[in-house]
């Protein structure tokens, strides 16, 4: 494979363009050798031979894999010929041995003179996968079977087998001087960067929102100053100092008092604790009786208030 050339030089160049695009597709192979139209030749045969052993062979495989399937398929075939073409299929696929052929001569004999009626099976099956194929290559417009021609399908054999390799070639091609150009830009980026950054860290730029970091500085240092300065120099109003004592004052005694009401809770717990679930129990029953009590005496006194 030759090394790739800048598209600007080949534009520039239309003769050399010429030379390299020659020695690309002609005299050079893909890996840089020298082409030798014999061997050529020959692999072309060879490759040729190949093709029609592999469409030989997968024909092979379609004809199995659709008499495999007839039985299930095929609704209009007796029912005595499901086992015989399951046991042909299995011969065929080369699932039975030699030694047993002989023991299936009869279902050969009953294969061989129903075959009209299997390959029509087989013809009707076939046709119905190749319609589905059309209507997966066009599902808005399928095209028929009739209509289906045969150049197309040779061209598309011949675009798969020589035009697409040599179109990828040259994508190759393409594709590796595109690389060379983005790592020349990349490369052209990172130095930008590099100076940019030199000069955001070191140049003026960077100077500058020093400098001004500074001064902000400074001055906040100033204005910190000055209002101490104010501060000592214009002390508070007595009022203003008399109700800040007070309401220190009052602080204090609302702080003491709430220390005392946490001291009591936590007694309180402490003996709910000592206590225990059973002594806790007999508190909540003795609290019920003494309620029930006071209803009670509250009654008597409401009676005599009445009768008196």
């Amino acid at each position: 494979m030759l090394p790739p050339v800048d598209p600007t030089i080949l534009e520039r160049n239309p003769k050399f363009e010429i030379l390299y695009k020659d020695l690309q597709r002609r005299k050079l192979g893909k890996e840089g050798e020298t082409r030798d139209g014999k061997r050529e030749r020959i692999a072309g045969e060879v490759g040729k031979s190949l093709t029609t052993s592999r469409i030989n062979h997968f024909k092979t495989k379609i004809l199995l894999r659709t008499l495999s399937d007839l039985p299930s398929k095929a609704a209009f075939l007796p029912p005595e010929l499901h086992s015989v073409i399951e046991l042909m299929t299995a011969q065929l696929s080369g699932h039975i041995l030699e030694s047993d052929r002989d023991i299936l001569s009869g279902d050969v004999e009953l294969f061989l003179d129903n075959i009209t009626t299997i390959s029509d099976a087989i013809s009707e099956q076939l046709i119905t996968i190749t319609q589905q194929l059309c209507k997966i290559a066009e599902p808005l417009n399928p095209p028929s079977i009739e209509a289906l021609p045969w150049g197309k399908a040779h061209a598309l054999q011949e675009a798969s087998t020589k035009d697409l390799p040599a179109e990828l070639a040259d994508a190759r091609v393409e594709l590796a001087n595109i690389t060379y150009i983005t790592l020349a830009l990349h490369r052209d980026l990172l130095s930008t960067s590099i100076q940019i950054l030199e000069q955001t860290q070191h140049g003026a730029l960077s100077r500058a929102t020093k400098a001004k970091a500074e001064y902000l500085h400074a001055r906040a240092s100033v204005l910190g100053l000055q209002a101490k300065i104010y501060t000592h120099t214009h002390p508070p109003p007595a009022e203003f100092v008399a109700a800040l004592k007070n309401f220190k004052a009052q602080q204090g005694a609302s702080e003491a008092a709430l220390r005392d009401r946490e001291g009591l809770a936590r007694r309180e717990l402490e003996l709910y604790e000592k206590a225990g679930e059973k002594g806790m129990r007999d508190i909540a029953k003795r609290a019920e009786h003494l309620k029930g009590e006071i209803e009670r005496i509250e009654d008597e006194v409401r009676k005599l208030e009445r009768g008196g």
